[in-house]
């Protein structure tokens, strides 16, 4: 991928997370409030709401038939890996919008662990085995003092794995 890909990747992470906090805040009622915005057509917020998400999914298969007419498709294993990982965990992340944190330490009859503990297990083997693969393949091709956060997670099984910025 090139500098600017990264650059557009990356405004997209930020717009998702300023957008996240605020829809994080709506009530259900709220929902239901007129919207005077033009994308909302008239509607309320809920329909502004939709329209953001049916736009979004338009303008993809416009990026993805844009690949086509161009011949840049995601030949590459690599590339489709790291599309396949980004959709896998913004799928679990979709799968926790909702729950309260009084259900993340719970136990459910069907289930070994708490939401919390698979959460954890999740990302302690990607840091435990992605690291390692850093370590090992790929030291010398990533950036020297890349800022990494500090993350301390628990395997129910495995116990802690620290993370930190020197990883």
């Amino acid at each position: 991928m090139g500098k600017q890909v990264d650059q557009l990747i990356n405004m997209l992470q930020t717009s998702l997370t300023e957008t996240l906090e605020v829809l994080a805040r709506l009530s259900e009622a709220e929902l239901d409030d007129p919207s005077d915005h033009p994308c909302a057509m008239g509607g309320a917020v809920r329909d502004l709401l939709t329209h953001n998400i049916d736009h979004e999914r338009m303008h993809v298969g416009q990026v993805y038939s844009a690949r086509y007419s161009l011949r840049q498709m995601q030949k590459s294993e690599a590339d489709r890996l790291m599309a396949e990982t980004l959709r896998a965990r913004t799928d679990l992340m979709a799968a926790l919008i909702g729950l309260p944190d009084s259900a993340l330490d719970a136990r459910t009859p069907d289930d070994q662990w708490t939401i919390r503990e698979m959460i954890e297990h999740t990302i302690y083997w990607e840091r435990h085995s992605v690291d390692d693969l850093a370590r090992q393949k790929l030291a010398h091709r990533l950036p020297a003092g890349r800022p990494r956060p500090a993350l301390e997670v628990t395997d129910p099984i495995y116990g802690k794995l620290s993370v930190n910025s020197e990883g």
